[in-house]
């Protein structure tokens, strides 16, 4: 990669990373969209993606769990199919045609989800009953797309819960990224198992501004700038990649 495209990747990183911390996402949706539109290598972006996302969720997913927020019966179902998921799915080889035609229509679902979030915020009296066989299988398929895009899965987790009335919005915030640790962790080793190597030079500059800005984000959480709208112009950002992707890989 050209090293000139740090100096804009550093700044746009900061900004999601900031936004994305603050709701207990690790932001894969909105790496991969941008490493995506600046040409990246396909077998590079899910690396890079995966190991941000280790920084920014957990250091929101510590956060919820000091804050007493996590649910482990919710919690178990997931990651007992996400993690062995992520991991097979990881050391799977795909085409860069493929690569696109799939992370075009993950990127369109993160997407609508980040456009439609405030509609799926709302005041709910949560069920009494949970559906571990439905967790279990958001958990693979979600373990799945994170193995092959470097999407954590957090972002599809969230608005299913919400709209389930599963668990409560910083339940769901702990939720989200305890699994997209957990699936990142997991994409990262599946592909160290069959040999892909780490590009180091994209990732600690990177990795630096993710860091500080994801904390950041972690602590203040919403009070220090308007994440609605920081979130709305990312949806849209992640809607024309997703666009672009898919007209590539099938236009």
């Amino acid at each position: 990669m050209d090293p000139d495209l740090l100096w804009i990747l550093v700044p746009v990183f900061a900004v999601i990373s900031f936004v994305y911390g603050s709701v207990g996402l690790g932001g894969g949706s909105a790496y991969v969209a941008m490493m995506a539109l600046l040409g990246m290598d396909h077998t590079v972006i899910p690396m890079v993606a995966l190991s941000l996302n280790l920084i920014v969720a957990g250091g929101g997913f510590a956060h919820y769990l000091r804050g007493g927020h996590f649910r482990r019966h919710l919690f178990d179902p997931l990651i007992l199919t996400s993690a062995p998921a992520a991991f097979l799915a990881a050391q799977v080889p795909v085409s860069r045609t493929f690569f696109q035609g799939l992370l075009g229509c993950l990127l369109l679902l993160a997407a609508v989800r980040l456009l439609a979030m405030p509609l799926l915020v709302k005041d709910q009296p949560l069920r009494e009953t949970t559906n571990p066989l439905l967790l279990a299988l958001l958990g693979l398929v979600l373990g799945a797309a994170a193995g092959l895009t470097g999407i954590g899965g957090g972002i599809y987790l969230a608005p299913l819960l919400l709209v389930t009335r599963m668990a409560t919005p910083k339940e769901v915030a702990a939720l989200s990224s305890g699994l997209v640790v957990v699936n990142s962790a997991a994409g990262l080793a599946g592909r160290i198992v069959i040999g892909t190597s780490f590009p180091w030079a994209v990732f600690l500059p990177l990795a630096v501004t993710v860091l500080l800005a994801g904390q950041l984000g972690a602590f203040r959480g919403s009070n220090h700038f308007r994440p609605t709208t920081v979130r709305a112009v990312v949806g849209c950002l992640v809607l024309l990649v997703s666009i672009r992707l898919l007209v590539n890989a099938y236009g």
